[in-house]
């Protein structure tokens, strides 16, 4: 099935027509937990800090770093995120509901048990990323590196993955029940028997779960 013929299930962003920057009040407020909506940052470097919590709204991102840090509770909503840095940064407590990671450098970054919905990942480097027990419905991996990623354990009903690159994912225990691999490389993902029951495959992808899973075909 082509692209254009795949439905996307995700709710967009609901994102203002215009955001007023962070000043640098915003930011001390930013950074103490205080919920921002209908603002708008750029260019700043937040990398190596931990941060107790981050709550946004109806706001956009670019070019932020939080590379090597740690944010103990982090809340997105109608968020799009553009060439930031996630990449090595723990996120716990991870909550996201329209939320937009476009051309980001997720490499690393650790989510476990992340709750999203609605969350589209597109052109990003997220090899490595970790998503171990989360729950991503309705979400988006377009043209993203997801080599070595780690879904054990994950729920990603109704998720739909094109031109993703899975090889060597690791999807042991995870639901893919509705989940659309078609266009996905999943070349070497790890998977059982019963975690892709459900699943939406081509019929080249069948074959190659086949051989994963042992079965001989004549």
């Amino acid at each position: 099935m082509k692209r254009s013929e795949i439905i996307p299930t995700r709710t967009l962003p609901d994102l203002p027509e215009r955001a007023e920057p962070l000043s640098a009040l915003s930011i001390d407020s930013l950074l103490g937990g205080s919920v921002l909506e209908d603002s708008r940052a750029e260019a700043i470097d937040l990398s190596g800090r931990k941060l107790q919590e981050l709550k946004l709204r109806s706001s956009v991102l670019e070019h932020i770093s939080f590379a090597q840090g740690e944010i103990r509770s982090l809340q997105l909503r109608d968020v799009r995120l553009v060439k930031c840095d996630l990449s090595n940064t723990v996120l716990l407590g991870f909550e996201a509901r329209r939320v937009e990671f476009l051309e980001c450098r997720l490499t690393g970054m650790k989510t476990f048990e992340c709750k999203w919905q609605d969350v589209l990942m597109e052109q990003c480097d997220a090899r490595y990323a970790q998503f171990n027990s989360g729950v991503l419905r309705a979400c988006e991996f377009q043209a993203t590196q997801l080599q070595d990623a780690d879904f054990r354990a994950a729920d990603l009903k109704g998720a739909i993955f094109t031109r993703a690159m899975l090889n060597r994912a690791d999807f042991t225990g995870a639901k893919l029940r509705k989940t659309d691999f078609r266009g996905a490389d999943i070349d070497g993902i790890v998977v059982r028997a019963e975690d892709v029951a459900g699943a939406i495959v081509s019929p080249a992808q069948a074959i190659e779960l086949s051989r994963l899973l042992g079965l001989v075909i004549k």
